[in-house]
């Protein structure tokens, strides 16, 4: 029954990836594919999905409708009064401000592939880390993207690994975000947004570098070539022009909320509200006062209910292996290796990770069933929510991630040509970074 259980597991996996490359939703996908996995397992399919599967999917629900539903709220504010394009706009010029000096007075500039990347990697770690929907992010760093690929001369198909290295890996990570990761990790183990801090930061630190330095030199080598920047059909043409809020004011809200998070120790929640309260105040006129609040607000509950259920149907694969009669067969046999206890975090959160193709997910479904044997291993559960939360970054980039679909599209690149750079920022680099923080805080568990 062992060996038929992984192979359903494999199974499972692999149906969920090749369906949702296909186009089917995963809403459908989650539920299905764990029901597959029960089969191999000799689970009854009926009481597997009564009792397994909705529970997984209303457990995060549960957790996560307040979170989700205000930061739907937040990315409206912020993308419909052009609040966010307005600190998008104000870290471009600041990076770029010699290069349009000189331009102005007619000379040709080609930028540095290195200022093109850091002016992606400012925009995307500073809108990711005030907390917006890594979608809303990337839709305000893709044009911007492309127009510093342009004066940079960098091939599109690099776009989509920086722009999806740049939103990700780190600001999803560190201590102190309000992404999905750090408030799940928070809720399933007791732990506030800072834990871990110390190691949080040289791991973020880490895979930024790592990240930037990286793609500068696959850039510079491609340029070398002859493979140059070539105009998509559809290309934006330059920044958008209109009418919003100075970055100062925009970064207002973003800077409460990180501050009342992790400074007063609030609920996300409180946080939210009142990025929320001061979005209104201040960005009343940028979306036209009472009416263009109401027109703002009716997409948010249906963007907010597909993003719950999307998440938490991918995390039914991850339930349904969680609750395996072979998942304690191969837990024990993970806990009982002769490696450090924070390797066997990065390992269960990676694996489920990658089954249900979601961070949020992978930690939804690991961390209830095994934060209580890392804690008879007398490992601190801070050490556990930040490794968990970096592990969470590794494998849930495959090819069939939505976010690396929508950039491709975007940007009119091959899937085939462009996810070597995608593997590179979020799946290789991110999971080099899970192991050194795991390594810090085995070494010196005081920093936890």
């Amino acid at each position: 029954m062992t060996a038929l259980g992984v192979v359903g597991i494999i199974v499972g996996i692999a149906l969920l990836i090749w369906l949702a490359y296909k186009g089917i939703n995963v809403i459908i996908l989650g539920p299905l594919c764990g029901l597959i996995v029960a089969l191999f397992c000799g689970m009854n399919l009926l009481t597997t999905f009564t009792d397994v599967i909705v529970p997984g999917i209303s457990n995060y629900i549960l957790a996560m409708f307040g979170p989700i539903l205000m930061g739907c709220v937040v990315a409206a504010f912020y993308q419909v009064s052009g609040a966010a394009q307005s600190i998008a706009d104000a870290i471009y010029r600041a990076f770029t401000y010699k290069a349009r000096k000189r331009a102005e007075e007619g000379e040709q500039i080609v930028l540095k592939p290195i200022i093109a990347i850091l002016v992606i990697y400012a925009i995307g770690v500073s809108l990711a880390y005030g907390g917006l929907n890594p979608f809303v992010t990337m839709f305000i760093l893709l044009p911007i993207g492309l127009d510093v690929f342009e004066k940079a001369q960098m091939p599109r198909e690099m776009a989509p690994g920086v722009v999806l290295g740049a939103l990700a890996t780190a600001a999803c990570s560190m201590p102190g975000t309000t992404s999905d990761q750090n408030v799940i990790a928070g809720t399933l183990l007791g732990t506030n947004a800072m834990a871990a801090a110390i190691p949080g930061f040289i791991g973020g630190a880490l895979v930024l570098a790592m990240n930037i330095i990286i793609m500068n030199i696959m850039a510079k080598r491609q340029i070398a070539k002859g493979n140059v920047y070539t105009r998509p059909e559809n290309a934006v043409e330059g920044l958008e022009k209109r009418n919003m809020p100075h970055w100062l004011i925009a970064v207002i809200p973003l800077a409460a909320t990180i501050i009342i998070y992790n400074g007063f120790k609030v609920n996300v929640i409180v946080a939210l509200a009142v990025n929320i309260i001061l979005s209104i105040i201040l960005f009343w006129k940028y979306f036209q006062g009472g009416k263009g609040l109401k027109a703002l607000l009716n997409p948010v509950p249906k963007q907010a209910a597909e993003l719950l259920l999307q998440v938490g149907a991918l995390g039914a694969l991850g339930a349904v292996v969680a609750a395996s009669p072979i998942f304690p067969v191969i837990t024990d046999g993970l806990l009982q290796m002769q490696i450090p206890g924070l390797f066997k975090v990065i390992i269960c959160i990676a694996l489920l990770t990658g089954a249900s193709g979601s961070g949020p997910a992978g930690l939804n479904a690991t961390l209830p069933y095994l934060s209580e044997s890392f804690a008879q291993m007398g490992i601190s559960m801070n050490a556990v929510h930040r490794v968990a939360v970096f592990s969470s970054q590794t494998l849930d980039t495959l090819p069939t991630n939505p976010g690396f679909a929508v950039a491709t599209n975007f940007i009119e690149v091959p899937m085939n040509q462009s996810y070597k750079y995608v593997f590179i920022t979020t799946v290789l680099n991110t999971t080099i970074t899970a192991f050194v923080v795991a390594v810090i805080l085995t070494i010196m568990p005081g920093l936890a």
